[in-house]
């Protein structure tokens, strides 16, 4: 249950009995070992960069805590939006002031500021776009993911025994609460944004990090492989999803096209569970979730 009162936030985060707050800190900086493998940090060196800020002052200011910023590789908005492209925008907007002062005399409001804006980004669309198609087709190693037969483990066996070994491991991390499309774990997504406190949704990602990693190493019947591949897909894609809305304020355009992404596959999941609904019942198998 999200927390209401501005005193229960002070006090404590929706996750606070899920999550144990005694993680380990080998180099005393501030960052767990468990978020320094998270950020890719030396859990045995409190400023891995050497720049004079330790890695949790870089991770509380949203510098980039690594000897090379891993993190710009995928900064869309880094990338399209440079000096020169914030410049032409400018450019364009400042030149319509005259056209508009003298359209509207009376003076600009807001809302005409906002028509200067978008005639602005649209009048240098192509310059935006198309110089940066390469950019954007990074995207696709965020939001397009794929799982091939080599990624997981498949098995011949397509025993009921089998199978219901197969959805008993499954389940487990289906139904726990840190499963990402748990309510307690969408509670902990939400209080992030709302807060920009992200200790527990960096905890959530790390445990679905590793639930992700042993997905990929349970024995799966081969009739159960095409939706355990498109099921560990649509997980993967969430996971990047939620990191690409952790980091709104540094990549605004990852993470608007996080946003539109997330409508689509919650949808996806759905005809997913279908699936597997169908799938179970012909092979007069319930599923527990």
């Amino acid at each position: 249950m999200l927390l209401n009162s501005k005193k229960e936030k002070e006090l404590k985060s929706p996750t606070s009995e899920l999550f144990p707050e005694n993680f380990k800190d080998s180099d005393n900086d501030g960052l767990p070992d468990w978020q320094e493998e998270l950020y890719g940090t030396d859990p045995n060196n409190p400023d891995t960069d050497g720049d004079g800020y330790s890695d949790s002052q870089e991770v509380e200011l949203s510098r980039n805590p690594y000897p090379l910023p891993l993190g710009e590789k995928y900064n869309i908005t880094q990338k399209i939006l440079n000096e020169e492209a914030i410049q032409n925008v400018l450019l364009s907007y400042l030149s319509q002031g005259v056209e508009y002062l003298e359209a509207y005399p009376e003076g600009i409001d807001s809302s005409i500021m906002e028509e200067m804006i978008e005639r602005s980004v649209n009048e240098n669309y192509d310059y935006l776009i198309g110089p940066n198609q390469e950019h954007l087709l990074e995207l696709a190693g965020i939001f397009e993911i794929s799982i091939s037969d080599e990624q997981i483990k498949i098995s011949k066996d397509n025993s009921k025994q089998a199978i219901l070994f197969y959805i008993y491991e499954i389940s487990q991390w289906l139904n726990s609460d840190i499963f990402f499309l748990q309510n307690e774990a969408l509670q902990i997504i939400s209080y992030a944004l709302e807060n920009q406190d992200f200790n527990n949704l960096d905890k959530l990602i790390k445990l679905n990090d590793e639930w992700i990693d042993q997905m990929k190493e349970i024995i799966v019947p081969s009739s159960w492989k095409e939706i355990h591949k498109q099921g560990l897909a649509t997980i993967i894609l969430f996971r990047n999803i939620f990191i690409s809305l952790r980091d709104m304020e540094n990549d605004p355009l990852k993470a608007y096209y996080a946003t539109e992404k997330l409508e689509e596959l919650t949808n996806s999941w759905t005809e997913l569970i279908k699936k597997a609904i169908n799938l179970a019942q012909e092979q007069g198998i319930e599923l527990p979730f």
